[in-house]
This record gives C-alpha cells, sequence and structure tokens, in this order.
C-alpha cells in the first residue's frame, strides 16, 4: 500500500491530456479538476498495484519473498480489502471531477477497460512483450479521461500523448522485469528479460526510452514551442549518462532482486524529466508545478517505502539467511536503496 507513490507513470499522462486539451481545445477548465483526477489516478493506480501484488503473490514466495504478502506484512484478505478502498474512494473522487454523470459513466467505462486490462497483464506475464504492451493500456488511459475532461482539442495533440505513453510504459515494464531476471524463469515467468537476457533486454528498453523523445519533438514542433527542450535534454543526459554503468551492471548473472533495483534508480530517474517535457510542449507551467508537487510526493512516498518495506520487511528477510556472501550483498543492497 506505501507503493501509491509510485502511481505518478499513472498521474503523468492526466497532466499530459489535460494540458493537450487546455491549448488545443476551449480551454477554460477549472484547475480544481486536474488535481481531483490527479488523486483518481494515484489511487486506482495503488489499487491495480495491490491486485498485481495478489495475482503475484505464488511467485513472489520465490522471487521477491520479502515483499509484503509473502512475509506475511499483511494478508492476502486484507490486501483485497485496501485494494477495494482505494478504488472505491478514487471512484467518489473522479466523480467531483466529472461534473456531469455521463462524463462519469464514461470515465468508469474506460477504467473497467483498463482495470481489466491490469488483471490480463498478470495473466500473460510469461507472453513476454505481448505482457509489455497490455499494461500501457492502464497507464495511457489517464490520459484519454483527462483529455476528455478538458473538453478534448486537437487529436494530433492526444494522438503523440498515446504515443509516447506507448513508448515510455513498454520501456518501463521491460526495466521492471529486469529486477527478477535472476528469477524468473525458475516460476515461469517468460518475461521479456528472459527472453532476450538481461543485457539484451535492457538495450530494448533503453531504445524505447530514447525513442519516446520522438513525440514530444514532433509534438513541439507542430506546436511550435520549445518549452519542452531543457526538460526532454535533462533527462535524456540523465539516461545517457548512467547507461553504460547500467548496461555493465545488466551483464553481470546472479546479482539479484535488490541489487537491480539499485543499479537501474539513476537511468530511471531521467524517465520524469521526460514526462515533464511531455507536458512543457503544451503547458510549461503545469509541467514546472506538477514536476515540483510530483517530486515532492515520489521522495516522500519513496523513505515511508524505504522505511517500511525495504528496511523492514526486506531486511528481515535478508538477516534470516545466514551469514554467506549472498547476506552480505543483500544488506548491502539494502542500505544503497534506503539511501538512494
Amino acid at each position: 500500500m506505501t507503493r501509491i507513490y509510485l502511481s505518478n507513470i499513472n498521474v503523468w499522462p492526466a497532466f499530459m491530456g489535460w494540458a493537450a486539451a487546455e491549448v488545443t481545445g476551449v480551454g477554460g477548465n477549472a484547475p480544481r479538476d486536474i488535481v481531483l483526477l490527479a488523486v483518481f489516478c494515484a489511487l486506482s493506480g495503488g489499487s491495480l498495484f495491490i491486485v498485481n501484488d495478489i495475482l503475484d503473490e505464488e511467485g513472489d514466495h520465490v522471487t521477491a519473498p520479502y515483499l509484503p504478502l509473502p512475509s506475511g506484512i499483511i494478508t492476502r484478505r486484507a490486501s483485497w480489502a485496501w485494494a477495494a478502498v482505494y478504488l472505491t474512494v478514487a471512484f467518489l473522487v473522479l466523480g467531483f471531477a466529472a461534473h456531469t454523470v455521463a462524463r462519469f459513466m464514461l470515465a468508469v467505462g474506460i477504467m473497467l477497460g483498463a482495470v481489466v486490462a491490469s488483471v490480463a497483464y498478470s495473466k500473460v506475464k510469461d507472453d513476454g512483450i505481448v505482457a509489455s504492451v497490455m499494461v500501457t493500456i492502464p497507464q495511457t488511459v489517464p490520459a484519454v479521461i483527462a483529455w476528455l475532461f478538458a473538453g478534448g482539442g486537437a487529436w494530433w495533440a492526444l494522438a503523440s500523448i498515446i504515443c509516447y505513453c506507448v513508448f515510455a510504459c513498454i520501456s518501463n515494464n521491460i526495466l521492471a522485469a529486469l529486477r527478477d531476471v535472476d528469477l524468473d524463469a525458475s516460476v515461469g515467468n517468460m518475461t521479456v528479460a528472459i527472453r532476450l537476457g538481461a543485457p539484451a533486454a535492457y538495450r530494448l528498453a533503453a531504445m524505447l526510452g530514447f525513442a519516446s523523445a520522438i513525440p514530444v519533438v514532433v509534438s513541439g514542433i507542430i506546436r511550435g514551442t520549445w518549452w519542452w527542450l531543457p526538460f526532454e535534454v535533462f533527462g535524456l543526459g540523465v539516461m545517457a549518462a548512467n547507461y553504460r554503468s547500467t548496461y555493465r551492471a545488466m551483464c553481470e548473472p546472479d546479482r539479484g532482486r535488490l541489487a537491480r533495483m539499485a543499479d537501474m534508480k539513476r537511468f530511471k530517474s531521467g524517465e520524469f524529466w521526460r514526462h515533464a517535457g511531455m507536458v512543457a510542449v503544451f503547458s510549461p507551467v503545469t509541467a514546472l508545478i506538477a514536476g515540483a508537487v510530483m517530486f515532492t510526493l515520489l521522495r516522500g512516498g519513496g523513505r515511508v517505502y524505504a522505511k517500511r518495506v525495504v528496511g523492514g520487511g526486506i531486511r528481515r528477510h535478508q538477516q534470516t539467511l545466514g551469514e554467506g556472501t549472498a547476506t552480505t550483498a543483500g544488506l548491502v543492497a539494502v542500505d544503497k536503496l534506503k539511501r538512494s
């Protein structure tokens, strides 16, 4: 439940869709509505995180036994209850943002499709790229809902945002799978990382991440604005600066989940600025405000997660492994995650 701060991958598209509709459509929408939509995306995203963990519990007993469910920090029944609470509150918030019953029902229908896609993703994780494509649906839906709630606008703007989200989400999903590349095969999860191997999968994820700049550049040229450029250049620069060191780590076998999470952290941080760049194509002010708020929540949520899970469940699990080399390496990775 503390991973709700990771819902930024769901919230950023909402800002993108809203900003695009405001600039290319009729505009004049109340800022309160995008705030409510952001809250809705965070809560619904948090709910889907919990559902994903529930469906992955059996495999996590092998690949990540220190996580809340397999380690016993929380029960399966309580997890379902909290997922329901998050989703219920999310739809209440959505109702306030919709203003009309018609818009609310349209958004509910779209979100139910996203929930189905999220559950389906957990069931097709062993299908490689199919799973990576499937996960783009729930993570792109917020952009469509926000665009519709803000009154719509130029279709090319929405199309560019969807293209960006597809590139970014597939890249992010492959990187996420790389955490478990050392053990996923043993539980039957034939992810892209397992099928291609860690180095090749990382290269593919990085290529898609860099390619996500294409719809940003094209949209910026069409709009005739350049405010997005500093965000995009900085984000791509962070990725480029950390590409080789991360690749070398990916070439090392049997590093373990914790070490791989720490290995990718700096490279992945570039995506935050890329998201802001897509928003800045349409509204640099929205990009700055959203970026500042999202970064604050991301750091705060990360500290809570580090204290409750990384410093709690993960450390307890590592300490039960004995005094061997694997334990020492694991504890070093735990400390690295907590400090980052």
